[in-house]
């Protein structure tokens, strides 16, 4: 991964993990599906970005759907 800029937003996140979290990042690394822990929790958040994403664009078409139906009535 290339290096961050000085004007890039950073975070730093130090944890550890126990049970079933720790038992899929095990696991995954051994299959080779990620090649670090850092990778893992890279590829996680960009899944949940996406999960949110796509959920708040539903939730924008739910509200648009509404509105015509109102302005229709």
């Amino acid at each position: 991964m290339k290096r961050a800029q000085k004007n890039e937003p950073r975070v730093r996140i130090n944890l550890i993990l126990r049970g079933e979290p720790a038992e899929w990042l095990i696991s995954w690394r051994e299959r080779g599906l990620i090649s670090s822990y850092t990778d893992a929790v890279i590829q996680a958040l960009r899944a949940l970005h996406e999960k949110i994403v796509e959920q708040d664009l539903k939730a924008l078409q739910v509200r648009n759907l509404n509105r015509i139906n109102e302005d229709t009535w």
